[in-house]
């Protein structure tokens, strides 16, 4: 038999790893599902593989790529279980975050929504410069002031930290040295800077974007270690792509620099099939609906097309990337339910994941403290 001649599709889950497998020799088509390994979710797909491989009959060292999607980031935003990061923006616009966009679903209301803030205003600090909109500098970076900062950026002890400065998608200049100093005193630190993440117009959504990238790299950079590690402790050598969420595929060193394009990385292969079921259906009309442990996703195939759009929402969540078209929330299968501080009952978004699993698992999960509400 050829070698490589095995390619591995993989979305991994809360609760459930997922494998289609197709042999280019043959042509056959195997699918597999295998409850997720919370505690690493690289350990599942190395254990799935090796089951997919004693029960369908090859080698580990047949495969010859694997395109992976996965929830891993929406998850991790969805329950907010998210590294400690902070902001280093422009003076002045330190609270561009809690100001947002003005929304008022309920117009009747006395008062608005909550808005999701993941960096608390402590850990919030203002770079002193000025970039303007045609990229001039208009104020230059005082060389002190600047040093104060990183350092307070230090003593707050976050594992990431988010640059987004005033017009920094017209000259960049003030975001690269404030990204230099601060990695020449932290320099295991996660940097993310907004003329790389979302270069574009708009404070609040570059702003938020940025500060989503940063948070999510250390936990994809985690993840990456642990599945480059895993596969190579298994004898997997095939090149593995990650599903973005525009559909498209990215590899795993670029997902570390940018992993806010993941998160819609698991929904977005399920539209991408949805697509080609309704024209293989002759049905160009459809609604798809991709239902998980941890979160429920909707979008819909119009005229037999997806739409990509260049901003979505995760959760409250503004993310100014590229992406499907689709709605999430964070109610699964697996979703605990709780009464919170005011006696509402309330769903999610936290979730039984695969262990203990849902109820009808029978492994125990009685006896789970209530999340917090926030």
């Amino acid at each position: 038999m050829s070698q490589n001649r095995i390619t591995v599709a993989v979305d991994i889950g809360g609760t459930f790893t997922d494998l289609e497998l197709r042999d280019d020799t043959t042509g056959q088509s195997h699918s597999l599902k295998s409850p997720t390994t919370p505690d690493d979710p690289a350990r599942g797909l190395a254990d799935a593989l090796l089951l997919a491989a004693e029960r369908f009959g090859f080698a580990l060292s047949d495969i010859g790529l694997i395109l992976h999607g996965t929830t891993i980031a929406t998850n991790a935003v969805l329950t907010r279980d998210l590294p400690d990061g902070a902001l280093i923006t422009t003076e002045g616009f330190e609270d561009v975050l809690e100001i947002g966009r003005h929304a008022r679903p309920d117009i009747y209301a006395l008062r608005g929504p909550d808005r999701s803030v993941l960096i608390p205003r402590r850990r919030r600090f203002g770079a002193p410069g000025r970039i303007g909109a045609a990229g001039e500098v208009v104020r230059p970076l005082d060389a002190a002031a600047l040093d104060s900062v990183i350092s307070r950026v230090a003593d707050s002890g976050v594992e990431a930290t988010a640059i987004c400065l005033l017009n920094a998608f017209t000259n960049p200049e003030h975001e690269i040295a404030i990204r230099k100093a601060l990695l020449a005193r932290c320099p295991g630190m996660a940097v993310s800077c907004s003329h790389e993440v979302s270069p574009e117009i708009r404070e609040f959504e570059r702003t938020a974007t940025t500060v989503l990238n940063a948070q999510l790299v250390p936990v994809i950079h985690r993840y990456v270690t642990a599945v480059r590690k895993r596969l190579s402790d298994a004898g997997v050598i095939a090149p593995v792509y990650l599903i973005q969420s525009n559909g498209g595929a990215i590899s795993l060193d670029a997902a570390v620099q940018a992993p806010v394009k993941l998160l819609l990385s698991g929904p977005s292969g399920g539209v991408l099939a949805a697509q080609k079921l309704a024209r293989s259906l002759n049905t160009p009309d459809v609604v798809g609906v991709d239902m998980g442990g941890t979160s429920y996703d909707v979008a819909v195939i119009s005229g037999g097309q997806r739409t990509v759009v260049t901003q979505g929402e995760i959760d409250g969540l503004p993310v100014r990337v590229p992406m499907v078209e689709m709605h999430t929330i964070g109610a699964g299968g697996g979703s605990i339910a709780f009464v919170d501080a005011s006696g509402r009952l309330q769903v999610g978004p936290r979730s039984a994941g695969a262990v203990p699993g849902p109820v009808c698992y029978g492994r125990g999960g009685r006896n789970q403290p209530s999340p917090t509400s926030t």
